[in-house]
């Protein structure tokens, strides 16, 4: 292995090691790569502040200000899934660029900074804002989509396996509470830009910091080392870019997770429209309504990264499918002035998809073989992003088709996101089923998983008891 010099120090190849230090040796290594690790979860954090204001429901609300219908919305939507098809050229332009570092860096700095366009879009009176926001975030999902398997085989080789499950929980909570702040914040300016009627200010505002972080993301990025820098790069071939679908076991995964993301998609575009069309919710609302969320995602990752790690990724991914499943149906019942419903499934939204993510992540990392890992990733992004871009595209056509539909049913008014939140739980729920049948490496039941984690609870439970029934006079006796 090959690593940066500066960094970390390696025993020459064709050399005899010298073992009076080889102990300072693996300090030295161990110290490097905890720090390699530290640059990783800082470069995300950054990175995230790019990724909120520049998705969810700060993309959807500059899209309904320009003018979006329920279809260009599921486009919007759809459009970061159909990019996923640029991660076949991931194998070729890592050998382009003679390096996966290299080509992450460069891509990666023009997918985020390409965005400084959009401010330009929304302080200029043009007839196309709306086209040219969308052609933006197209460029920008395709460059960095096209490296995202390079950075995940590059991340994959900095983390040991061991400790996989573990440190993307704490790096997932690093994120998590960036994205709080994050959020939040981008509320208060977007409101406030609002009530004094200059909301296209606000979002030019949001999008010029989401670059400036993303800058400085990239910056952080660049100091961390490729452990596999000076191997010949791996160059692109269609056969080599194809064998993943000859292992059947990775065939199987694709089918489960083309049918999960499907269900996903088909529904996901529209609750960010449904809160500020029809629930009336303002920017700041919505962002306490998404750090609900995160604080779940806080408390949790950890603890489901110790689940993966005990149990596997299968039994948590499966877990938390189904309670999924049933998130669209909550969205039944909040209405105007009666929002409280979505603090309770904030909570149990964040809880789940936290699993979820967590789990999702892994498993293609662990069925995939190291010296092919970057067209494995590849090959699964592309299906599952595809998934994604259908199920998008044909919901925002439902959407749209179904866009008269105003049905009372007592207090509640039953419009187009209703039916697609209920057809969405049906596909969710046979989607999750799918995921218990397919099998990795080691796993462990999901019922062994289930009586563990109510042991643990009933275990702190109990702790919880006798804290509180302890007195210093019963303690002396």
């Amino acid at each position: 292995m090959h690593t940066d010099t500066t960094e970390t120090s390696e025993d020459t190849p064709g050399m005899a090691p010298q073992i009076t230090h080889d102990n300072s040796n693996k300090g030295n290594h161990r110290d490097a790569h905890q720090k390699w690790l530290r640059y990783c979860t800082i470069e995300g954090a950054f990175a995230n502040v790019f990724i909120t204001y520049t998705g969810g429901a700060f993309i959807t609300g500059l899209a309904l200000l320009l003018g979006a219908n329920d279809f260009q919305i599921g486009i919007l939507a759809a459009i970061p899934f159909l990019s996923h098809l640029s991660q076949l050229s991931s194998t070729y332009i890592a050998s382009l660029f003679k390096g996966r570092k290299r080509a992450v860096v460069a891509l990666s700095a023009i997918g985020r900074q390409i965005w400084w366009i959009v401010p330009f879009i929304l302080l200029a009176d043009f007839e196309w804002r709306l086209e040219a926001m969308l052609l933006v975030v197209l460029l920008s999902n395709v460059c960095i989509m096209a490296v995202t398997p390079s950075w995940m085989a590059w991340i994959a080789d900095i983390v040991p396996d061991r400790l996989r499950g573990r440190y993307f929980g704490m790096r997932n909570t690093a994120l998590a509470i960036s994205t709080a702040i994050t959020a939040l914040a981008g509320g208060v300016i977007l409101d406030l830009a609002r009530s004094h009627n200059h909301e296209s200010l606000g979002f030019a505002i949001i999008i010029a910091l989401s670059c400036l972080f993303a800058g400085v993301a990239l910056v952080i990025l660049r100091k961390i080392p490729d452990p596999h820098r000076g191997d010949p790069p791996s160059l692109f071939s269609w056969p080599g870019m194809l064998e993943p679908l000859k292992n059947r076991s990775f065939r199987r995964l694709l089918f489960v997770f083309f049918a999960w993301n499907f269900s996903i998609g088909i529904s996901a575009p529209f609750f960010a429209p449904h809160m500020l069309s029809n629930l009336g919710m303002s920017f700041t609302l919505i962002s306490l309504y998404s750090v609900a969320a995160v604080v779940a995602a806080i408390l949790l990752n950890r603890p489901w990264g110790a689940l993966i790690d005990r149990f596997g990724s299968k039994p948590v991914a499966a877990f938390c499918a189904f309670g999924i499943a049933f998130i669209p149906l909550v969205w039944l019942f909040p209405r105007r002035g009666f929002l409280i419903i979505l603090a309770f499934e904030a909570l149990y939204t964040g809880a789940l998809w936290t699993g979820f993510n967590l789990a999702a992540f892994n498993i293609p990392l662990a069925n995939s073989p190291k010296q092919n890992r970057s067209s494995y990733l590849a090959l699964f992004n592309v299906a599952t992003g595809l998934a994604f871009f259908a199920a998008s595209t044909i919901g925002g056509i439902l959407t749209e088709s179904w866009s008269g539909i105003a049905w009372k049913a007592g207090p509640q008014t039953i419009v187009n996101y209703h039916i697609i939140f209920v057809v969405s739980a049906v596909l969710r729920l046979i989607s999750a089923g799918l995921i218990t049948t397919f099998h990795e490496a080691k796993e462990k039941s999901v019922p062994i998983m289930m009586q563990f984690m109510g042991y643990a609870m009933l275990k702190r439970l109990s702790v919880g008891r006798q804290l509180l029934s302890w007195s210093p006079k019963r303690h002396e006796e």
